[in-house]
């Protein structure tokens, strides 16, 4: 269970880059998971930006993967209707809340699915969002209740002992952790 959980962290982190989501804090357990993220608004993505988050989701590139990069990147010098194309289907996963959470689960899935021989679906809903106001109390304790799903279910008695949460991990000095300040988290690169 808990390589299962480090996974969904590491995709966590990697997804919400190549996004471009701030994640406030984050609660993964055995069977779900819930994350509080900050979704800035859409704007302007530099080629040379698109290309640093495109390798985000591919650390380990396989050749097809170098090749196509390659390609990708010859178009965008050379300008064209393919290098807009790719530049439209790479902004339009970005800054978008279900674009995120259908990457990030569709990620785990296939990764899930190959690592135990299996296929099929692993979510049996689409994922459920409330909208939270960032200058409110109600961040804070939106944040406090993901934070505290461990302790909620038995499995530690303080949410700093529970490293697969938010809390736990800026508490274990790991990336950026819970921002309850409303402004944004700094992305970890």
């Amino acid at each position: 269970m808990i390589g299962l959980r480090s996974r969904r962290c590491k995709q966590l982190w990697q997804i919400a880059d190549y996004c471009g989501v701030q994640v406030i804090t984050y609660a993964i357990m055995a069977n779900h998971f819930h994350v509080l993220v900050r979704v800035p608004r859409k704007g302007e993505v530099s080629d040379q930006e698109l290309l640093r988050r495109y390798s985000v989701l591919y650390p380990k590139p396989t050749r097809y993967q170098t090749a196509q990069l390659d390609v990708i990147k010859e178009q965008l010098a050379t300008g064209g209707e393919a290098a807009v194309a790719w530049r439209r289907q790479q902004t339009a996963l970005m800054g978008d809340v279900s674009q995120f959470m259908k990457l990030l689960k569709q990620r785990f899935s296939v990764w899930y699915n190959r690592s135990h021989q299996r296929y099929g679906t692993l979510w049996a809903e689409r994922f459920k969002s409330v909208l939270v106001e960032a200058k409110s109390a109600v961040l804070t304790t939106m944040a406090a209740y993901l934070d505290l799903n461990a302790v909620r279910a038995g499995l530690v008695n303080d949410p700093k002992d529970y490293r697969f949460c938010g809390y736990g991990e800026a508490v274990a000095g790991g990336r950026s952790g819970p921002n309850r300040s409303g402004q944004p988290a700094p992305i970890p690169t």
